[in-house]
């Protein structure tokens, strides 16, 4: 019986990965990831500039020194997050809960972040030249400044 449930088991653990590889290949080949796992994912480095990731669970995702130019993540999951000094320029996030998020030295010049979740995430760096930030909740948010914001706790 254990022989079974350790066999059952590992091709489980098989099928999600094939599943999760499934949707890393569409985002390499199409740019398109609507609702889309890429949790854990390394993309150090990549270019997804106007790619679309709406919607998508992006937890521990590796996006750090990525190209993201006019990319979407509108009501994208992206908690604990690394987007350390990426290009997020003209970028849509609408609606992101960017919980825990790493965006130090960040570029959101002209990205849109409107009702976004920045909770415990560190802007430490970024430039937040013409971003449009209605509605969005800093708690525990380390500014670009390096002071705290707490006005949305």
């Amino acid at each position: 019986m254990k022989s079974v449930l350790l066999i059952a088991g590992l091709l489980l653990t098989t099928t999600v990965s094939a599943v999760e590889q499934i949707y890393l290949d569409r985002l390499m080949n199409s740019g398109i990831c609507h609702h889309c796992n890429l949790a854990d994912a390394d993309l150090q480095g990549k270019d997804f500039s106007g790619a679309d990731m709406s919607e998508a669970l992006l937890k521990r995702i590796n996006l750090s020194d990525a190209t993201l130019v006019g990319a979407w993540f509108t009501r994208s999951r992206i908690h604990n997050a690394n987007f350390e000094n990426a290009d997020l320029s003209t970028a849509l996030l609408d609606y992101s809960l960017l919980i825990g998020a790493n965006l130090k030295g960040v570029n959101f010049t002209g990205a849109k972040l409107n009702f976004a979740d920045l909770t415990d995430a560190d802007l430490t760096g970024a430039t937040l030249e013409n971003t449009v930030i209605r509605g969005v909740k800093f708690c525990n948010t380390t500014m670009p400044d390096g002071s705290i914001n707490n006005s949305g706790c």
